[in-house]
């Protein structure tokens, strides 16, 4: 199993499963964090949520945040990676949950 090491202060760091995640997205709260949803065998999902460090709204993480997580997870999966996909039309979000 790969992760992704997620940095903090003084050197520490926190870690990150990269496997079977099933969406990765910024919160919709003011201090935005990023939410990284898992895909579970019986069908359930499990989230980690990243905060960042303060409270204030410019101390949010920003989209470009959630696309290099995406990108680390895509090259920690080993492989192929990830496939670029071309699709008729732009993608607003993606929602895992049961169905």
């Amino acid at each position: 199993m790969g992760y992704v090491k997620l940095p903090k202060a003084n050197g520490a760091f926190d870690i990150l499963p990269a496997e079977f995640v099933g969406s990765v997205k910024l919160s919709g709260d003011t201090a935005k964090q990023i939410d990284v949803t898992y895909m579970g065998g019986d069908g359930a999902t499990d989230t980690i949520s990243i905060a960042p460090v303060g409270t204030a709204a410019g101390d949010s993480f920003a989209q470009s945040d959630v696309q290099a997580l995406v990108e680390a997870i895509g090259k920690i999966g080993g492989g192929s990676g990830m496939i670029n996909v071309s699709l008729s039309k732009v993608v607003s979000e993606t929602t895992v949950g049961a169905s």
